[in-house]
């Protein structure tokens, strides 16, 4: 039997009106070396991240050809990089913090920096909310790094904004948590 359009069938479906991407929160973790120098890097980035994305992933082919046909088999899993826009604050607390860890990575200065990946990665949560702001979902990205700092524009006509600059984040995997999940 056909399926008819039904309004009130797609509304139902629909539950809560729909996952919306203005209803986010991200946290950014430092590396607890930088929290140790400065308390502040301990401070929620929870309002001043207004752009962001829940991570993709995507799984490689191998073919392997067989008789002159190619059979294509699952290869290897990619994280793509998690990107975000950032509010500049004027104490400039998160591009502050961004920098030294780029810096702890690799000096401006010198061709030093940290080599254990305990000291220089951390994790970054992004987390769906629903319209009342309970959480839809989160994610956990782990082992995560910034590996570019956008710069930060500058303009005698730019009125009635706030600064804002974006960061990229490279990361080793993530997990998957909804409400329910936590639940044992």
């Amino acid at each position: 039997m056909a399926t008819t359009f039904d309004i009130n069938t797609f509304k139902s479906t629909l539950k809560n009106g729909g996952a919306r991407p203005n209803q986010f929160q991200v946290t950014i973790t430092f590396p607890p070396a930088l929290i140790a120098l400065n308390q502040a890097y301990a401070r929620p980035s929870n309002f001043l991240v207004t752009v962001a994305e829940l991570p993709g992933q995507t799984i490689g082919v191998t073919p392997v050809y067989y008789r002159g046909r190619e059979v294509k088999l699952a290869g290897d899993k990619v994280f793509a990089p998690f990107t975000c826009t950032i509010l500049n604050d004027t104490d400039f607390q998160l591009r502050d913090g961004l920098e030294r860890w780029m810096n702890s990575i690799e000096s401006n200065s010198r061709k030093t920096g940290v080599t254990n990946p305990e000291q220089y990665q951390a994790i970054i949560i992004v987390t769906q909310l629903d319209r009342a702001g309970a959480t839809l979902r989160t994610y956990r990205l782990f082992g995560a790094f910034p590996t570019d700092i956008s710069p930060v524009g500058l303009d005698f006509s730019a009125n009635d904004q706030l600064s804002t600059f974006g960061a990229t984040f490279q990361y080793q995997h993530f997990d998957v948590a909804s409400p329910q999940s936590f639940i044992n």
